[in-house]
């Protein structure tokens, strides 16, 4: 599983003043107004930081931008993982639909767009009972290292031979800052796992049917939901979900768990 509190969409497109009068861009609108509400998810909003406003941009720029993330010649997890879905055409119906809204028109959120940023998954109250730790490693910030776990109901699964994890699977993150030693670079075990410090999160991801009814298209995980908290196991309200369904898009044909190999290599053992 990827960390989701520290990954955010910038860059994707620049906020234009006092253009002129722009042509209509190439695509369908409408066909495009049914793909936004994808993107409503992280670019609407009177309060979304510094992720790029998309109504009234430039047509030509808007689609240009989507097809460089989805040949990887600009990077970001979110934006290269929502394109890699979408072929030419899709693009173009986006961009025809956002240069035609008015610029400012983007500051309510609806209902079912806050309902997909707003996880339904809480912390697990008997963690780590009845969990499987299946993996350590040592993510590539350098600075911190994972602990990922999965319950019995996802574990048995796996180790079933089930590749379509069920309904009441938990898989659950801590990730612990590293130890330094004395020169200020991090130890390791016999394994090479760096030693752990104090605990700095958890990330987690659960299936519970119909957790994802109504979310748009493009975000449907198979029921799956995310959260992140901290040590002290209270959600972090302020990470928006619709970034952790966004980044899980590549994982699709592993029933979106990015580490599903590594639980079916930790079933084999047992």
């Amino acid at each position: 599983m990827r960390s989701h509190q520290t990954l955010s969409v910038i860059g994707v497109l620049a906020i234009s003043f006092g253009l002129p009068a722009i042509a209509p861009a190439e695509g369908d609108a409408p066909a495009g107004k049914t793909l936004s509400t994808n993107c409503q998810a992280c670019h609407v909003g009177d309060n979304i930081g510094d992720t790029p406003r998309l109504a009234g941009q430039r047509p030509t720029y808007i689609a240009k931008q989507l097809k460089a993330f989805k040949a990887g010649d600009r990077k970001n997890p979110v934006m290269n993982a929502m394109t890699s879905v979408l072929d030419d055409a899709a693009i173009d119906n986006l961009a025809a639909f956002w240069s035609s809204q008015p610029a400012g028109s983007d500051t309510t959120v609806p209902p079912e767009i806050a309902a997909v940023r707003k996880g339904k998954m809480t912390f697990p109250r008997d963690f780590p009972k009845g969990f499987v730790l299946y993996r350590s490693v040592n993510k590539p910030d350098g600075a911190t290292v994972a602990r990922q776990y999965i319950n019995k109901a996802g574990f048995d699964a796996v180790r079933a031979g089930k590749d379509k994890l069920p309904d009441g699977t938990v898989i659950l993150v801590e990730n612990y800052a590293v130890k330094l030693d004395a020169d200020k670079k991090p130890t390791a075990d016999k394994d090479g796992i760096w030693m752990t410090d104090k605990l700095k999160a958890y990330e987690g991801m659960e299936a519970r049917a119909g957790w994802d009814k109504g979310y748009p298209a493009l975000l449907t995980n198979h029921d799956w939901n995310y959260a992140v908290f901290g040590p002290d196991k209270a959600t972090r309200a302020e990470v928006n979900q619709a970034i952790c369904l966004s980044c899980h898009i590549p994982a699709a044909s592993k029933d979106y768990v990015f580490t599903l190999d590594k639980i079916q290599d930790k079933a084999k053992q047992k």
